[in-house]
Formats: structure tokens, C-alpha cells, sequence
């Protein structure tokens, strides 16, 4: 009697180190693993982003940090594999204004919610946007600029690497800003729309910094103004766009680390703050500013006031420009 006693009292009390031990396991984040899904090929510049991050969880937490590029259909493939995932906290995206921002106020019938779908954790860094024109274009001030397309008898082109992209709808805030009238180029990339503008068969053209400041250094293009609110530290001498007499003109492309959405605040909260200070040091700092970015850190409230703040920005620009298209499974 009493060693069945004591037998049932030993299974019940190994129950209790079970139960003990699983509570634990499942309250320890993390654990096991990470999965950073980027919706980009390698060397894109969100791809960069998540590998830093990966690096730094990696450091961080002692675990395996993965980088898995689900490129394709615009980014929806790689942001359907994070939505669709278990939130736990193990599976993470990276993402900005061309992934999370863009698409859904561009494009119609998209096969998921993104802004309901997955959730901003943090924000990592930022680039701007630059106008450039022909290097013989006789304007040399966004001024000097807007006075010529005015005088000129036809509607002025545009170009941009894609409808719905950042270049597109950066020229068409400019449209709306000056109260000009545009006809846009769309390209399939970044190069071609320079190529186009260097050549003479654009006007002008907004793009990203990163594959604009070659052409610029390479006297390819002539810089007018920058779209940020400060001047890039690349292009120290070029005016911003509100320094020439643009009000409220402030455009980055920015990216950052979401979530699925049902994620567990605690972990959102563990993350965004992992992620924003180790950022902060002067190593990844470097790291970032290296790679050819702008620093610019959110936590996860910062970082989600201001996607809700950008979503709203963007649609109305999308609307009043009419730039809504059905989604095709466009290319990525």
C-alpha cells in the first residue's frame, strides 16, 4: 500500500518537472531557430536589411537566425509565407513602403490583406529618393525646373521602375505639390528609367539613391534635389526638395521587421527592442550607413503609428493620381 503510494506520488511529482519544464520551454523566446522571409531577391535592399538583423539576432539570442528569399508577384509570395505562418515569433519578414505601403493602395484583388496581415515590429533604416535630370538639361534648380516643363507646349515624361513603385508615386506627389501634368514611362527597373532619363527621352526622373548615386558621380545624370527632409550625407551640396520651395515634400523609402499579425505582444515588444538597440551601436550604425542607407530606427509603436500615418499619405496621393490597377500577379 504505501509503495503504490509512494510510486503514484513519483509519477505525479514527474508530471509537475514535466508541466515545470514545457511551461518554461514555451515561455523562454527564443528557443529554437528564427526564419527572416524576405520578399526580395539576394542583394536587394531589403534583403541587406534582414541580413544585418539576422546578424544581430544571431549575436543576441545564441540561436540560428535564417534568411529564406520568397521573391516573386511583387513581394506577395514571400508576405503570404510570413502571414500564413504560426505567430510564435519564429518566422519574421522583412518589409517597408514597396512591400507593405505601395501594394495595397495601388493595387486591387490582392490575395491578402497586407496591412491586416502582418505587423511592424521595427524599422531599420531608410534611403532617399533623388530628381535627376540629363546632364545638358538647362535647369539646375528644382525652380529652374519647374519653370521649363511649364513653358514647354507638351506634357513632360517621367519615368520610374514600375506603376505603384516609390519612383512613380514620388513623381506624382511632385505633380500634385506644383500643379504640374505628367506623362509616366513605366520601366521594368531602376537602370533602364535612368538610362532613359540620361539619354534625353524622360524629362526627369525620381529614383532610389542607391543606383542613382553611380550615374550621378559618374556625371551620367545631374542631381536637382533630394526627396528626404535632410540632405543625403552622399550628396551633401544637393538641396532637398522643401529647401527649393516645396512645402510638406518629404519622401524616403524606409524598411523595417514585421510579424504575422496574432503575435504575441511580449515578443513584439522583445523584439523591436532588441533590434532597435542593437542597431543603435556604433558598429551597426556603420554597418548600415555602409551598406548605403540612413539610420532611422522605430520601436514597434513609433514604427506602426507611422505605417498607419504612410498608408494614408499614400492612398490619397494614389487616389487623386488615379494610380489603381488590378493586381496580375505582377513581377518582382
Amino acid at each position: 500500500m504505501e509503495r503504490r503510494s509512494a510510486l503514484k506520488m513519483m509519477a505525479v511529482m514527474a508530471g509537475m518537472g514535466h508541466a515545470t519544464r514545457s511551461w518554461a520551454e514555451g515561455t523562454a523566446y527564443p528557443n529554437r531557430p528564427i526564419r527572416i522571409i524576405v520578399s526580395a531577391t539576394p542583394g536587394a535592399a531589403t534583403d541587406l536589411a534582414g541580413r544585418l538583423v539576422a546578424d544581430l539576432l544571431n549575436v543576441k539570442y545564441g540561436q540560428s537566425v535564417v534568411v529564406e528569399n520568397r521573391a516573386g508577384a511583387g513581394g506577395v509570395i514571400g508576405m503570404q509565407a510570413a502571414a500564413s505562418s504560426k505567430p510564435d515569433g519564429y518566422t519574421l519578414a522583412t518589409g517597408g513602403l514597396g512591400n507593405n505601403v505601395l501594394p495595397p493602395v495601388t493595387l486591387s484583388g490582392l490575395p491578402l490583406d497586407i496591412p491586416a496581415a502582418l505587423l511592424p515590429v521595427a524599422q531599420v533604416a531608410e534611403f532617399v529618393n533623388a530628381l535627376v535630370v540629363r546632364m545638358d538639361h538647362p535647369a539646375n534648380s528644382v525652380e529652374e525646373l519647374v519653370a521649363y516643363l511649364r513653358s514647354n507646349k507638351r506634357r513632360p515624361l517621367y519615368g520610374s521602375n514600375g506603376v505603384g513603385s516609390s519612383s512613380q508615386m514620388t513623381a506624382e506627389l511632385f505633380a500634385m505639390r506644383t500643379g504640374l501634368k505628367f506623362d509616366h514611362v513605366p520601366y521594368k527597373g531602376a537602370t533602364e528609367a535612368l538610362v532613359g532619363t540620361s539619354n534625353g527621352d524622360l524629362d526627369l526622373c525620381f529614383m532610389n539613391l542607391p543606383p542613382t548615386l553611380p550615374m550621378i558621380e559618374g556625371k551620367h545624370l545631374k542631381a536637382l534635389a533630394v526627396t528626404s527632409a535632410y540632405r543625403a550625407r552622399q550628396l551633401p551640396n544637393v538641396r532637398t526638395v522643401q529647401e527649393q520651395g516645396i512645402k510638406d515634400f518629404d519622401v524616403t523609402s524606409w524598411m523595417g521587421i514585421y510579424a504575422p499579425s496574432k503575435v504575441d505582444p511580449a515578443i513584439v515588444k522583445q523584439l523591436a527592442d532588441t533590434i532597435v538597440t542593437g542597431l543603435a551601436t556604433p558598429e551597426y550604425q556603420k554597418r548600415i550607413i555602409g551598406a548605403g542607407f540612413e539610420p532611422k530606427l522605430r520601436n514597434a509603436a513609433d514604427f506602426q503609428a507611422f505605417s498607419a500615418a504612410e498608408l494614408k499619405r499614400w492612398s490619397d496621393v494614389a487616389k487623386q493620381a488615379g494610380i489603381v490597377v488590378e493586381y496580375g500577379g505582377a513581377k518582382g
